[in-house]
């Protein structure tokens, strides 16, 4: 078990959040069943004789490896086995080797229920192709069972025993792209996000890098269902859904399915619908349809001929920041005449709602050519996205406790969107974000596989065709799913290009798209990957100086992203932390200077000073995330003209990583956390590092990002010595601000007699003096500086001037003065920090942390409203605290605090 699932509190979270898959509920599916036990998994190494034998009831597979939870790659079950162990520690994923190199027996034993017509069985996900045997009978082979993202579902009533055993075996292929002369096999790749010179594979002729895992992340990676029905069975239901923009009533409603007749003989009946939501009136509607035999046919009930599907008054589903998640249910079943019984159910959770697109008349890439900035539309509202990027774990775990934490973290950061590159695992992520009304975007992955249009084979072409039909059938009724991208830092050619937009329209796709999210010269889809993906100065966002940090960004962050030292300490071995070395490089990206962290330590250097040790050189790290990550999300509410969309790369990783997150794969959050926090704040005060113009002038802007206007504020700007003395101070009052918007509330000159070092202190209060917002910033005498646009590099941080921040090191120590307050609501604990300043010297950025014990390892996940906060003379400040109840063995949850300059305390929570 990972250190961040352990004992009663896993148990606990994963009763509480875990859901069947939206798709094939049990309750709205009877007629499916998840094939999710007794499976187990060997080596085809292992197995002689003819395949057929694998799938009899007589063959011994008592040998074999058991699959703890299904689905499950290869790696996956050979871990959870003990084969190899701690995958994720030191340099251990290289151990296992080219597991892919072999294929992979998957086998299970299974029930079917007596009396039905047509059994079927449904794979939603092989990777990457398949041979599959019922019974001693071949369904399918490896020529057609081919694709990762593709889904698959075969007609085996023949083969079948209602009522008794029966015995399914899948012999995996994985993918093995460039092992020949053509194609290259449309699976997934990790790309950068992992180090392909220790995980992957590399072909400098043909201009290809993809990393992977041992496996290949080969299995069957997605779930697997027994279909039992009469002669007809509904597939792909959907509500396509509309309203009257700029009016939000009515709203029409387009209700679609596929209905099968899995059998030799025509079949006719009624398909009968039911659209329902507490508090509202049942929509009931139905239709008479004929099938032939063998024949697939798409049904629609549309508003035109079914008048109850216009209505009036309709509940919207909204994005969690502007209202609730409303979802409506739809409920189809199909009663064929000839039996006079209900053959088929089939039942989804939909949201009402219209998602447009649109292009402001800034244009940050004039070269590329005409039209402005992406910009996305949410029922009539224009919605200014800052996102994160969202990674599923790296041997695909099905994880409802995982994906329910991040989910608690994005949206206790303030993220309003989510990013999927590929790697759509299981529909559970997404249903959570129905729920909660987190928007995502999801499309295909850059770069390798996916974007290598040129290495194509026949086969490539059918497979990239079906896994997008696949994958937008399946996104389609999500009313969280917002945006997909056909391609990302390429433009799919025209042939491709072309069929995807033919299948977009064929499965009526109503989100929006785009076929690219890079500024490539076919196509200008009004967002840019300029990067950049190393760390920045702050002043960089403000400048409007450099292309990369305006306009709309589908990527833009740090891949050299430092964690705090006990995370670091759980996957880098103790004789390894330090100096930096090939054990830290095998969990860092993949790019020139990303894979040797070259930038960080330059930045880390440069700046902040060299550092004597691991626990100086996080440290410091902590504090250049903060400072980057908040400017980045600062300049993005300060300047919405110009700025409609930016994803934070990354929001979290795969596994233990140095690369770009927000939050670690422990849980953890470092700096660039409670940074992206603080720049995501609604209500915002903010200073811009005299980045703009000759660079004389500082500007301070205040943010609103509710839908209020915001009167008789107060805003106040105050520079500190490191010594804690006050250099300058100046307020503004009957300060005003509209909804949605943000507003320049002073300028600020150079103030003369400033140490190299200094502290600024910006303030936003109402009219009772009550603080609505407050951002503490360092800065130097000496500015960073850039130098031209055109010498900005998207993965190198080369500045011609840098500041100068190494007094911090120096600054006097602080003291403070620590207490708690613990309380227990609904099952979660809430625990008050009070720090409390008795002296004259700043007590510079703080972290508190709620521990296992006395100075333990911290309760993670954990949330708290702010950290690394700065406490300045004679001041109090209150951190809160929120985690859910655990058993911690006996140990009394404890608080440690330590400061840039405050010595650690360790004190009981009481």
């Amino acid at each position: 078990m990972r250190n961040r699932l352990r004992g009663a509190w896993f148990l606990a979270c994963l009763l509480l959040v875990f859901q069947p898959s939206q798709a094939f509920s049990e309750t709205d599916s009877p007629n499916l069943t998840e094939l999710q036990a007794g499976w187990r998994m060997t080596s085809a190494n292992d197995v002689t004789g003819d395949d057929g034998r694998v799938s009899q009831s007589g063959f011994d597979d008592s040998h074999w490896y058991s699959a703890q939870h299904m689905p499950a790659t290869v790696l996956q079950i050979l871990q959870e086995n003990g084969v190899y162990k701690n995958l994720y520690y030191g340099t251990n994923l290289a151990t296992p080797g080219a597991l892919w190199k072999q294929d992979w027996w998957y086998r299970t034993t299974f029930t079917a229920p007596a009396g039905r017509d047509v059994y079927s069985l449904v794979f939603k996900g092989i990777n990457y192709r398949a041979d599959i045997w019922l019974n001693g009978h071949q369904v399918a082979n490896r020529a057609t069972v081919a694709g990762m993202y593709d889904e698959f579902e075969f007609n085996v009533t023949e083969f079948m025993v209602p009522g008794g055993p029966n015995v399914l075996a899948v012999k995996v292929t994985p993918e093995r792209s460039l092992e020949g002369e053509t194609g290259v096999e449309l699976s997934d790749s990790w790309l950068d996000w992992i180090n392909w010179k220790y995980l992957g594979y590399q072909d400098a002729q043909k201009h290809v890098d993809i990393s992977f895992v041992p496996d290949r992340n080969a299995g069957v990676w997605k779930r697997v269902f027994l279909s039992s029905t009469g002669a007809v069975t509904i597939r792909n239901p959907y509500v396509e859904t509309d309203l009257p923009l700029p009016a939000t009533s009515p709203a029409a409603l387009t209700v679609y399915c596929d209905l099968s007749n899995n059998t030799g003989k025509p079949v006719s009946g009624t398909l009968l619908g039911e659209i329902s939501r507490p508090a509202k009136p049942s929509i009931k509607f139905k239709k008479e349809v004929r099938l032939l035999r063998e024949q697939t046919q798409e049904v629609g009930f549309t508003p035109a001929n079914y008048a109850q599907l216009t209505l009036a008054d309709p509940d919207l589903w909204w994005p969690y920041q502007w209202g609730d998640a409303k979802l409506y249910h739809l409920k189809l079943e199909f009663k064929t005449q000839e039996k006079d019984e209900i053959s088929d159910t089939q039942g989804i959770d939909f949201g009402i709602r219209k998602i447009t697109q649109g292009r402001d008349k800034d244009n940050s890439f004039p070269e590329i050519g005409e039209g402005g900035n992406f910009y996305l539309i949410v029922n009539g509202r224009d919605y200014l996205i800052r996102g994160g990027v969202y990674s599923p774990d790296l041997l695909f775990r099905n994880d409802p406790a995982r994906d329910a934490t991040i989910m608690g973290y994005a949206k206790d950061l303030g993220l309003n969107l989510l990013r999927w590159e590929l790697k759509i695992a299981d529909d559970t992520m997404i249903d959570r974000a129905d729920r909660e009304g987190m928007p995502v975007m999801l499309g295909f992955m850059c770069c390798a596989q996916w974007e290598h249009w040129g290495l194509w084979d026949a086969e490539d072409q059918w497979v990239a065709r079906a896994s997008l039909r696949a994958r937008i059938r399946e996104l389609r009724s999500h009313p969280s799913v917002v945006i997909w991208a056909s391609g990302s830092d390429g433009l799919p050619p025209d042939p491709v290009l072309n069929d995807y937009h033919q299948i977009l329209k064929e499965e009526h796709w109503q989100n929006a798209v785009v076929d690219t999210v890079s500024h490539v010269n076919r196509s200008w889809s009004g967002i840019h990957m300029a990067g950049p993906y190393v760390w920045r100065p702050p002043y960089y966002w403000f400048s409007d100086q450099y292309g990369p940090a305006r306009g709309s960004s589908a990527e833009e962050g740090d891949n050299e992203t430092i964690p705090p030292l006990e995370s670091l300490k759980k996957f880098i071995p103790a004789d390894k932390l330090w100096p930096i070395n090939e054990n830290w490089y095998f969990h860092a990206g993949a790019n020139q200077g990303n894979n040797t962290l070259e930038n960080i330590r330059r930045v880390i250097d440069k700046r902040y000073g060299k550092s004597g040790g691991v626990e100086e050189f996080s440290k410091k790290a902590q504090l250049a995330a903060y400072e980057d990550v908040r400017a980045q999300f600062e300049t993005y509410a300060t300047h919405w003209a110009n700025r409609k969309m930016m994803i934070h790369w990354m929001m979290n990783n795969p596994w233990p990583s140095l690369f770009g997150h927000l939050f670690d794969d422990y849980f953890k959050q470092g700096g660039g956390y409670f940074g992206a926090k603080k720049g995501l704040r609604p209500v915002n005060v903010v200073w811009d590092y005299y980045a703009s113009g000759d660079r004389s002038k500082a500007r301070l802007y205040v943010v609103n990002q509710t839908s209020e206007t915001r009167d008789g504020l107060k805003v106040a700007v105050e520079f500190f010595g490191l010594d804690g003395t006050r250099k300058y101070f100046t307020e503004i009052s009957g300060f005003s601000v509209a909804p949605n918007a943000s507003r320049e509330a002073m300028t600020v000159p150079r103030i003369p007699n400033l140490d190299a070092t200094y502290l600024v202190r910006a303030v936003l209060m109402n009219e009772a003096d009550k603080v609505l917002a407050e951002s503490v910033y360092w800065g130097s005498t000496t500015d960073d500086d850039l130098g031209e646009a055109k010498n900005d590099e998207q993965f190198a941080t080369k500045l011609t001037t840098w500041a100068n921040l190494s007094a911090l090191n120096r600054m006097p120590d602080g003291e403070l003065n620590v207490s708690t307050h613990a309380s227990e609501l609904n099952g979660e604990e809430h625990v008050a920090i009070t720090l409390a300043n008795p002296g004259s010297r700043v007590a510079f950025f703080v972290r508190a942390e709620v521990t296992q014990g006395a100075d333990g390892e911290e309760i993670l996940p954990i949330t708290y409203d702010d950290n690394y906060i700065t406490v300045f003379p004679h001041e109090t400040r209150t951190i809160e605290a929120r985690f859910r109840k655990f058993d911690p063995g006996g140990a009394t949850p404890g608080l440690r605090v330590e400061g840039y300059n405050v010595p650690k305390k360790i004190l009981p929570v009481q």
